[in-house]
């Protein structure tokens, strides 16, 4: 039996991705097996085993390393590199996340670091929050995501909420201008995945809105300005998109 879900895993402390396939296992037989039979762990998959304060590897074919967690999903506990017919074991863990060899120390966790799990990538999300005017009260800013790519749509999301925005979320099937009106969005951030001409044209609606709307465009491809818009690079350091963001919302005046 397969662990039943498929998230990601988010470092929010570090503001990075851990792990971009996890499997939860919280039921007892997938949590028995473990990752018995595989042959090897791949950098972007892991699985978190719930509960669970300790873990063994017998019968594995790979060393891992494992990251104890308490209930609120922040690391307690890091053994790394832990070979086969091996054990581990952290007494205050709720958790522990099983990762491929040395990925631990590739993503720079470190004890006290705060993890969330974010939407599944299979998922599909037209508008996965809805953002009341009493939801945006005491927010530092009001997000709409715009855009495809759920992975960044999840990552993006749960990194602005962290640094206490109210993010909505729609994957451009809805017309942007209306549903940024609606919403009461300060700025939208569009993934500038869509025609050039199409981009132009939402980037000028929104920003001729009273109160004025702020456009952010971001793309996972180099691209140069769009209707006198910067695209930043959708991948980079989350600094550079929340300057951004800072930047339109200060715009709006």
């Amino acid at each position: 039996m397969r662990p039943r879900e498929l998230k990601m895993m988010v470092n929010l402390t570090r503001e990075c991705i851990v792990c971009e396939r996890v499997g939860v296992a919280d039921r007892a037989l997938p949590r028995m097996r473990g990752l018995l039979g595989r042959r090897a762990l791949p950098s972007s998959e892991g699985l978190l085993l719930r509960p669970a304060h300790s873990i063994h590897t017998a019968f594995m074919r790979f060393p891992i390393d494992v990251i104890f967690l308490d209930g609120e999903l922040r690391v307690i506990g890091l053994a790394q590199r832990l070979k086969p017919w091996r054990t581990a074991s952290v007494r205050r863990a709720s958790m522990a996340l099983e990762l491929s060899a040395g990925e631990s120390a590739c993503r720079e966790l470190a004890l006290g670091d705060q993890l969330a799990l974010v939407e599944p990538a299979h998922q599909p999300t037209t508008f996965t929050l809805s953002s009341s005017s009493a939801a945006w009260m005491g927010a530092s800013g009001r997000v709409l995501l715009v855009g495809q790519d759920r992975r960044f749509r999840a990552v993006a999301s749960a990194l602005l909420t962290r640094r206490d925005y109210s993010v909505a979320v729609s994957d451009g099937s809805e017309d942007v201008t209306e549903l940024a009106s609606r919403e009461g969005a300060d700025v939208v951030v569009i993934d500038a995945t869509a025609s050039l001409t199409a981009l132009a044209r939402d980037a000028a609606r929104l920003e001729a809105l009273r109160p004025r709307v702020g456009v952010v465009l971001v793309s996972g491809e180099r691209r140069e300005r769009i209707a006198a818009l910067p695209v930043i690079a959708k991948w980079s350091a989350f600094d550079v998109l929340f300057d951004a963001i800072e930047r339109a919302r200060a715009n709006n005046g």
